[in-house]
């Protein structure tokens, strides 16, 4: 197997002397040659430096691009390097200048929408890739029974199902006295306000509690996962991990799929039975609707099979969450613009997916529990 390049890096020695370390070669991720740009600019003159790349485990011409253009088009007066990165640099000074082509209007929206095609489709196989190795992990720990991660994934569920009670509690309770004071307005006007028993026993456990469940998750839990594993690139505590030969996906996304898994459907039966307190106190107080009477009801009402569906919604958010969650935490790199970045696309990524498969579920489930 070949070995990984390492990552390329720079220090300053003294004030006037830069010294290069690595391999600064087309491997490199393009927002790693992106943030080193950025930092050499910072320098002020690179003219003012001597700059020493016989360090420099490899170069090859998108290395010395970056370089070229950190040195705006000409050698410094001070360069130390072999023959061969000497080469390079000669090459980029007889090479033409690159221009921009001008684009059309049409053009460079077709560039755009092509580019995020790719973004898209890169980040779906990254997340297969991920579903790919936890299989792997899974089966792993089923031979290995002592490499389970059993206080990761306990703590994974108090943290995603047991912290986040209270406000699942509290947003499940007002959704479902604002719901049930709005539709029982609107049928009072055909004196069937009675109706909004049934209309709420179906629709809480089948469809609200597990979509409010869902999207108040993949902000709340979803973020911190990205972050937390985000912050672990900063810290080097990953490339720790990997060091001692553990398994980042084993060790971090495991758990917290597992977890996930495991508390996302308590949190929908939760938000389920909040949401139907909620809506019995508004009955009783806007509607005349009799508390008790109310819940044996929508008891009654309830059909199991809702009730399922539901809690399958609730495990497949639970999944998505914690799988995109830990796809953008890992693949992000050590620096915070990267980390808030991924953070963001986290929470997007996730919103999308569960409303998506929300959409697509309640398309192929239209003739089960309903009739």
């Amino acid at each position: 197997m070949a070995k990984n390049p390492s990552e390329p890096a720079w220090k300053r020695e003294g004030d006037a002397r830069i010294t290069l370390f690595g391999s600064w070669i087309l491997l490199v991720d393009k927002q790693r040659r992106r943030r080193l740009f950025r930092q050499f600019r910072r320098l002020g003159s690179p003219g003012d430096y001597c700059w020493d790349l016989q360090q420099v485990e490899a170069l090859d011409s998108t290395g010395a691009l970056v370089l070229w253009k950190v040195w705006k088009g000409r050698l410094p007066d001070r360069l130390a390097c072999s023959d061969d990165q000497r080469h390079l640099f000669t090459r980029l000074a007889d090479m033409p200048p690159l221009g921009n082509p001008a684009r059309t209007g049409s053009l460079h929206w077709l560039d755009r929408l092509g580019a995020g095609i790719i973004a898209v489709l890169a980040t779906g196989g990254g997340i297969f890739q991920l579903v790919g190795q936890l299989m792997l992990d899974i089966a792993y720990c089923v031979r290995h029974p002592r490499v389970i991660p059993w206080k990761e994934i306990s703590a994974n569920i108090y943290y995603i199902g047991a912290s986040a009670m209270v406000l699942l509690g509290s947003i499940g309770f007002l959704i479902g006295a604002v719901m049930t004071i709005q539709l029982g307005f609107a049928l009072q006007q055909f004196s069937a306000s009675d109706m909004v028993i049934g209309m709420m026993a179906t629709a809480v456990p089948r469809e609200l509690g597990a979509v409010v469940t869902g999207l108040l998750m993949a902000g709340r839990t979803g973020s911190a996962m990205t972050a937390s594993i985000g912050a672990m690139h900063i810290t080097e505590e990953y490339n720790a991990l990997q060091a001692l030969g553990s398994a980042p996906s084993l060790r971090l996304a495991l758990p917290r799929v597992i977890g996930a898994g495991i508390a996302m459907p308590l949190l929908v039966i939760w938000t389920d039975i909040t949401s139907m307190l909620g809506s019995a106190l508004a009955a009783q107080a806007q509607l005349g609707i009799n508390f008790q009477l109310f819940l044996t009801e929508a008891m009654q009402q309830v059909q199991i099979v809702n009730f399922w569906i539901g809690l399958g919604k609730g495990v497949l958010f639970g999944l998505v969450i914690a799988l995109v969650g830990s796809y953008f935490g890992m693949s992000s790199t050590p620096d915070t613009e990267s980390m808030s970045r991924n953070t963001t696309f986290s929470v997007v990524t996730s919103l999308t997916m569960i409303l998506l498969l929300d959409a697509s579920l309640g398309a192929a489930l239209t003739n089960v529990g309903l009739l």
